[in-house]
């Protein structure tokens, strides 16, 4: 809050928190049945009289919006933290392997469970969330060289393990297609499942994650100017460069076991914050995590009701929103 006062930030931030709190009761009215706002305020603030709609609207739709919102709020914010410790712009989180090992994961265990009858005492989504991380720790030792963590070998590691990873998903989908349907949709991301106890597991994640990330927003700063830098101010670089990737690790990586692939939200976010807030980590977190679940709120508003009844994956509208955005904001800088 210290920090909020004294760089001024204090009226927008404010009116970050006003206008998600306001698009979150626009996008709950919005569906199949339009529910008025009023009714909303109702349900949230005294039971409303008609169960249908209290069912409707506390149980169904904002669930999935608020949910929509935390799921934004992570990945924005790793994104966004995962560029300045690689010191790469096209760093996202989803370039460290976790996507590709997590969508394995599904289909490892849609295949294992309904294809060759094995009883699992473990999830989908606790088999996507561990071969998200191991996707992600492969890369890390194979980039580790001695006790350095170089920006290119991760990079290129990522890369790597990422085909490898797409390269066995596709195997598995090919050869049993008729059975792992229905894992395609989760595959491109949706978030139509969510129920408050999946919120509450995100409000937890996203907390962790933020907090750790503000205590070290000033060596943050540092890392972010490189690797001589951080040393020069005392900071051993390859350290923090590991302990902040796991941490955002594990928290994309348990994200993505709950809503599946939704790309670019980490990877735009950041650089339209960053050009407008500059740098400075600890502002850029908090922006990120803001503009991040109001966009990610408005992407899954577009996919729900654009073809309804129909519904696209999220992953589908946040791509085609996404690709020129950051197309626009690559051209934009390259003049500059």
């Amino acid at each position: 809050m210290k920090q909020i006062k004294k760089r001024g930030e204090f009226p927008l931030v404010l009116f970050l928190i006003i206008s998600s709190f306001l698009l979150i009761l626009l996008f709950t009215s919005f569906g199949s049945v339009k529910v008025p706002v009023k009714d909303i305020f109702t349900s949230l603030i005294a039971k409303n009289n008609n169960d249908i709609y209290n069912n409707l609207i506390l149980n169904i739709r904002l669930p999935r919006v608020v949910g929509s919102f935390l799921v934004g709020s992570i990945l924005a914010v790793s994104g966004n933290v995962l560029q300045l410790v690689v010191q790469n712009p096209l760093a996202d989180p989803y370039i460290l392997g976790i996507s590709s090992g997590a969508s394995f994961g599904a289909v490892l265990y849609t295949a294992l469970s309904s294809i060759y009858g094995l009883s699992l005492f473990l999830g989908l989504e606790t088999f996507s969330f561990l071969f998200g991380i191991l996707a992600t720790f492969i890369v890390l030792i194979l980039a580790r060289q001695g006790k350095k963590l170089p920006v290119l070998s991760l990079i290129l590691s990522g890369v790597i393990i990422s085909f490898l990873f797409n390269s066995f998903t596709t195997l598995f989908t090919v050869m049993y297609w008729g059975n792992l349907i229905h894992v395609n949709t989760w595959l491109m991301g949706s978030t139509a499942d969510l129920i408050w106890s999946d919120n509450f597991k995100f409000i937890f994640t996203l907390i962790f994650q933020f907090i750790l990330v503000l205590l070290f927003s000033k060596q943050l700063n540092v890392l972010s100017m490189g690797d001589d830098m951080a040393v020069f101010s005392g900071i051993n670089p390859d350290r923090l460069k590991l302990f902040l990737i796991v941490i955002n690790v594990f928290a994309v990586s348990f994200t993505v076991s709950q809503v599946g692939i939704i790309g670019f939200v980490g990877l735009i976010i950041p650089h339209i914050v960053r050009m407008i807030k500059g740098p400075y980590s600890f502002v850029s977190n908090l922006y990120s995590l803001f503009i991040g679940g109001m966009f990610l709120m408005s992407a899954d508003f577009v996919s729900r009701t654009l073809f309804a009844p129909t519904e696209l994956p999220i992953g589908v509208v946040t791509s085609i929103v996404g690709a020129p955005i950051f197309i626009f904001v690559m051209r934009r800088k390259e003049k500059i």
